[in-house]
């Protein structure tokens, strides 16, 4: 039952008019509105006032108000009588304290004591009322904060709203989580601050189970059958056993995860949640083995063509037995090559976008890998995928999502995380200097030369006048500094001079190469020991712990130099003393928000009003396996204890 505003006592043409202007139509409309924020008039117990105290007292008023309307700053002023003394209250900008309060009013004060002065100056003022300790603020232009109280007062009082239950019965229990109109009631009217924080709780826990709610949507809009995959798995093991090194337990684990999702009757999607380093491209190889025996096709789209060939060299050296074929904006005879495609010539494509043009088409597509995933749009990845019905789709991000933001995403059954690095991998030791102890970089990189092995350096732009760390400044610096080759690679160079100078740079022992971001992803060069990151003020840590990932990638002992300003060194700091990216992740998270994690379009959704992706981990698994349980039930659709819950997953998730 909703009611209209209008028919609501205290609310007139005026209110209305305002409310409707901020799309407040209906009782529910202004219910779902909670308070913003709130403050805190519960009263102090003070027997003596200090200099500079922070306080919340109850007193008189024992002068009229006095105010100066005229001046620039609008000055209102009275006295009260508290503990026995006249105090000079003061507020600024506070017009309405001279209609408001008269002379023998009792009110509450909220402010700072000043002691020289016998003053308080004073954040609010409000009439004392019975139980209003805890003021809702609303921040509706041109509405008073209790207005709007008085409103949503009588809307509960009068039971001029229906609300309705969608958490099962059991779950409140489970938890003891308020019902929902009563949790509402307690954000608008709350009589402590525990009744906000039980309100909060229960909605933080209803957000967790309607996503989940929608993540199970989204599968089951994607989900289509498919014969389980056989594979024969000594084949498998005498494959790995001649592999050059041995697989990390997260590596087994997540190879183990998808070979079991294979073995299901339908379609799976999954994300290889890695660390920088961790052997990613190894489990998405080992992941190709079966769909292979199975006389299925493999496509593996990566951002960037020197990624892609990176891939392919990768792939060509394992996969003996099987044709791979790389498809790029640069491959001569396309046209042969899609033919061939499409008349399974080819078991594996390795491309960039290039594979999602219209006229490539599979003979039988049985896994879409995408790399990098958050680098392509939602509609880029949804093209890959939509090429053919009922094959699986394995994604992989070598950002470290916090497994709180990957569940939300994608769902904690199907994330395979690799935290472990190979044993062959060195720590990489982190150093934060000021651009006035650059020395300290260039002797370093000095003898990285000496030793024949490749530096990295990266800026933030190609040219610009806000940026000073960039191509052409740094190019100039380095060439007065060393003698070696230096290379140049950025987004303004055609991909056929990308590629030339990446490989001129990987062919020549003691050499630099200057770049933007654009190696931050998958560049795999074992003699990269080293790796300056200028202006590291204009990076979020995930993407300085990305650019580090470059270097270290081998036995040998390797170095990254970070240089920024006196301001950074505490973020910077956290960047020197761990290698772990899931815990820079989490403090990015809490900086830079989830789309710098999964990009705009995806963390859309997450956009919660109660939830926190990094504090409330507890929340989601239970609400999450909550769901899941109900699933289950073989007469969740039919039952009527779950008539909301089906109605909003009908209505709303249209499932």
């Amino acid at each position: 039952m909703e009611t209209k505003l209008d028919q609501v006592n205290g609310v007139g043409p005026k209110l209305l008019y305002i409310l409707r202007n901020k799309h407040i139509w209906s009782t529910y409309d202004l219910v779902l509105n909670y308070p913003k924020t709130y403050e805190d008039f519960s009263i102090d117990q003070i027997n003596q006032l200090k200099h500079k105290d922070k306080i919340t007292i109850s007193a008189k008023i024992i002068s009229p108000v006095k105010s100066n309307p005229y001046a620039r700053i609008h000055i209102s002023s009275f006295h009260i009588d508290f503990l026995g003394e006249k105090i000079e209250v003061i507020a600024f900008n506070k017009p309405f304290l001279t209609k408001s309060f008269v002379l023998g009013d009792q009110v509450v004060i909220k402010g700072t004591y000043q002691l020289y002065k016998h003053q308080i100056i004073a954040q609010s003022v409000i009439k004392k009322e019975k139980n209003i300790e805890i003021k809702p603020i609303y921040k509706i232009d041109g509405i008073h904060d209790k207005t709007v109280m008085n409103i949503v007062e009588t809307i509960f009082k009068e039971k001029l709203v229906q609300i309705y239950e969608i958490i099962p019965e059991q779950f409140l229990e489970k938890y003891h989580l308020v019902p929902r109109l009563k949790a509402y009631e307690m954000l608008h009217l709350p009589k402590s601050f525990e009744d906000i924080k039980q309100a909060k709780r229960r909605f933080k826990y209803e957000e967790a189970f309607y996503l989940q709610l929608k993540l199970i949507a989204n599968q089951k809009e994607r989900q289509s059958l498919r014969a389980p995959k056989s594979y024969d798995i000594n084949h498998i093991k005498a494959f790995i056993s001649e592999l050059p090194y041995e697989l990390t337990s997260d590596q087994k684990q997540a190879v183990n995860d998808i070979y079991r999702d294979y073995k299901k009757p339908y379609a799976h999607y999954r994300l290889i949640l890695g660390d920088v380093g961790s052997g990613k491209t190894l489990v998405a190889l080992l992941a190709t083995l079966p769909v292979l025996q199975n006389r299925e096709q493999v496509s593996l789209m990566a951002p960037t063509e020197l990624l892609a060939n990176q891939h392919f060299q990768y792939f060509s050296k394992y996969i003996k037995d099987y044709k791979i074929v790389l498809l790029t904006s640069k491959t001569k005879h396309k046209d042969k090559v899609k033919e061939d495609i499409k008349n399974h010539v080819y078991d594996i494509v390795i491309g960039t976008h290039a594979l999602i043009e219209s006229d490539v088409v599979f003979d039988h597509l049985g896994l879409s890998i995408i790399d990098e995933q958050h680098k392509f749009g939602v509609s880029t990845r949804e093209e890959l995928i939509d090429k053919q019905k009922g094959h699986d789709v394995l994604y992989l991000t070598a950002t470290p999502i916090p497994r709180t933001l990957a569940m939300a995403a994608f769902g904690e059954s199907n994330i395979s995380m690799i935290k472990e690095k190979p044993k062959e991998r060195k720590k990489i030791d982190t150093h934060y200097l000021l651009k006035k102890d650059i020395s300290k970089l260039y002797a370093a990189i000095d003898q990285k030369i000496k030793n024949k092995e490749h530096v990295y350096v990266v800026v933030p732009a190609i040219t610009s006048d806000k940026v000073d760390d960039n191509i052409q400044t740094v190019k100039t610096e380095l060439e007065m500094n060393f003698a070696c080759p230096i290379f140049i690679l950025h987004g303004q160079l055609s991909n056929e001079e990308q590629t030339s100078q990446m490989e001129q740079f990987m062919f020549t022992p003691g050499s630099i190469l200057l770049s933007t971001t654009m190696i931050e992803v998958g560049l795999d060069i074992p003699t990269a020991t080293l790796i300056a990151i200028y202006s590291a003020e204009h990076f979020g840590l995930s993407q300085l712990h990305q650019l580090r990932g470059r270097v270290g990638r081998s036995h040998l002992h390797s170095s990254c130099f970070v240089i920024s300003t006196k301001e950074d060194i505490e973020r910077l700091e956290m960047l020197t003393q761990t290698n772990d990216g899931f815990k820079l992740s989490e403090y990015d998270l809490i900086q830079r928000g989830p789309g710098d994690f999964l990009g705009r379009e995806q963390s859309g959704y997450l956009d919660f009003k109660f939830l926190d992706l990094l504090s409330d981990h507890q929340i989601l698994i239970e609400a999450f396996k909550n769901v899941s349980q109900l699933m289950e039930e073989p007469d969740f659709k039919t039952n009527s204890k779950y008539k909301y819950l089906n109605r909003y997953i009908k209505n709303t998730l249209k499932i």
